[in-house]
């Protein structure tokens, strides 16, 4: 069992995640932004996380500059990115985080897959 946050704005998507991520006995977290983010790190300063997973566009931040301030405070995380993105350059900013990306709609098991990689890797693509 890992210990997963979900960083996702959209409620519904962020219950869809973690409803996935529940089959494989994980514990999940959600935070809808990185604002509330960064409060749950003040408030419980000894939560770690193994797993995050992320959108890409958030109401405050991008999701590639919010993984760049976790790798400060949680430098082995693991990560993947769930994200409908699909530009060119959204996804050439996430390659370069060397982390994958699981595109919406996506299917549970290719979710929970995506996650045992980055378990497995610490969320980083060889």
């Amino acid at each position: 069992m890992a210990r997963v946050l979900i960083v996702e704005d959209d409620a519904d998507v962020r219950d869809w995640v973690a409803h996935c991520m529940l089959g494989d006995g994980h514990e999940i977290r959600g935070v809808p932004d990185g604002a509330t983010l960064r409060r749950l790190r003040a408030d419980e300063p000894g939560y770690l996380p193994d797993l995050v997973l992320m959108d890409y566009a958030l109401p405050d931040v991008d999701g590639v500059a919010l993984l760049a301030e976790l790798e400060e405070v949680w430098p082995d995380v693991a990560a993947v990115f769930v994200t409908v993105q699909w530009t060119g350059e959204i996804i050439d900013r996430i390659a370069q985080t060397g982390r994958e990306r699981i595109a919406k709609p996506f299917q549970p098991d290719d979710l929970r897959a995506a996650a045992r990689r980055a378990l497995g890797t610490g969320g980083r693509q060889e």
